[in-house]
């Protein structure tokens, strides 16, 4: 799996504790996640067909309620 992980600025509240994460192996996307207000933006497609997996924008992304229950 490629992937590539920075330090983002969100702009919903404008915090600096965000990241992006851009991949690529049997799924291409990006994953953009503030640790603050809990905003995502989750894109994910299948490398081998194009076809679209997800497609999320949101604060009530299942993802948000794996890292609460760490």
């Amino acid at each position: 799996m490629a992937s590539f992980v920075e330090d983002w600025n969100c702009n919903k509240c404008k915090s600096e504790n965000a990241f992006y994460e851009n991949f690529k192996d049997s799924e291409t996307g990006h994953i953009f996640e503030c640790k603050n207000c809990k905003y995502m933006e989750v894109y994910r497609e299948d490398t081998n067909t194009g076809e679209i997996v997800e497609d999320y924008k949101g604060y009530n992304h299942y993802y948000n309620n794996e890292q609460a229950n760490k």
